[in-house]
């Protein structure tokens, strides 16, 4: 026997966007959590510092950007 439950598109697209969300939390405390994520941290924080990064408008200089090195 099976049950079903209606459920408005808007109230779904809102739980989505919360639980989508919400993964988003758990993964940034779990990159705190260790110290190999936290290492990886403060190294992004030292590069940003530097302005040590590239910024991309679109998917291709995403590409050519990591075809550099």
């Amino acid at each position: 026997m099976t049950q079903a439950v209606s459920i408005p598109r808007p109230l779904l697209k809102e739980l989505y966007e919360h639980f989508d969300r919400i993964g988003e939390i758990f993964a940034t405390l779990e990159e705190l959590s260790n110290k190999e994520g936290l290492r990886r941290i403060e190294k992004s924080l030292e590069e940003y510092k530097k302005k040590e990064y590239v910024t991309t408008r679109n998917s291709e200089q995403i590409r050519e950007a990591l075809m550099k090195d």
